[in-house]
């Protein structure tokens, strides 16, 4: 994965980032307690509604089933005391997303921050790259949470971001 700071590449081989010696270490020291997984839809803010929850929960189940990896999504209130790039990094990696090789990929909603953000595990990076999930969040979540509409935009996130990794998962087995 890459560093939440600098961007280079992080993995459990190379835990201590060579560019600006960034380390999982080092949010481990200011935060202190990893918060229970609960799923697929992690929500400590209680922002989505019991329906919501459940539909969200329900495609990204499937995706799980359908696919060789998981998805998540977590809402918080807040990801201080560090910026929110640093805690789905520390999160994806200390709820072990994606199993050992990595295969997953995480969203984050940081609510007093206003922010969401991605987190593509090692195994997905050459399926879907940062930049690329940074533009499905831009084109088809960004603008539903402008509008407060925070279900319609999660949803529209993982349904998007599973179709371009199941699209690439079938032309992969298609050259096989």
């Amino acid at each position: 994965m890459k560093c939440p700071r600098c961007g280079l590449i992080i993995t459990d081989e190379i835990p201590k980032c060579k560019g600006c010696n960034f380390s999982i270490a080092d949010l481990e020291r200011k935060i202190k307690k990893i918060p229970e997984r609960y799923g697929y839809v992690n929500d400590f803010a209680d922002l989505l509604s019991e329906d919501d929850k459940k539909k969200i929960e329900g495609y990204l189940l499937q995706f799980h089933q359908d696919t060789s990896g998981e998805m998540l999504v977590v809402i918080t209130k807040s990801t201080k005391p560090i910026k929110p790039s640093e805690y789905i990094f520390w999160l994806f990696n200390r709820w072990q997303v994606g199993g050992e090789s990595h295969a997953g990929l995480m969203l984050l909603l940081a609510i007093s921050e206003r922010r969401i953000e991605s987190e593509v595990g090692y195994s997905w990076e050459h399926i879907i790259t940062d930049s690329e999930s940074g533009e499905v969040l831009d084109e088809h979540v960004v603008p539903l949470l402008k509008e407060g509409k925070f279900a319609e935009a999660l949803y529209s996130g993982v349904e998007k971001l599973a179709e371009i990794i199941k699209q690439a998962e079938s032309s992969s087995e298609e050259e096989k």
